[in-house]
């Protein structure tokens, strides 16, 4: 199984959102089964848009999301076979 695994906020995991988020093909530009890592949610996405349009650098860019209050971890599965490792878990 192909996972990638981005601990915080970096230039790696900018760099993967990046692509991923500048890719209007059906075509996926990674080929990783599960992805681990900080959510890209409306406040990073302004700090992105900022970056795409040439406002920040990337150091400030990274440098605006260490202030974040608090990150949110995001699992993405991808593929039939990171789906079917799933396991349902009945609460009581």
């Amino acid at each position: 199984m192909s996972i990638a695994h981005f601990d915080g906020y970096s230039k790696d995991w900018a760099d993967f959102v990046l692509k991923n988020r500048c890719n209007f093909t059906r075509k996926p530009v990674h080929d990783y089964d599960i992805v681990i890592g900080p959510i890209a949610d409306d406040a990073v996405g302004y700090q992105i848009r900022r970056y795409t349009s040439g406002i920040i650098s990337m150091e400030k860019f990274l440098e605006e999301l260490k202030y974040m209050k608090g990150v949110t971890m995001q699992y993405f599965f991808g593929t039939e076979k990171a789906v079917s490792n799933l396991v349902k878990i009945e609460w009581q």
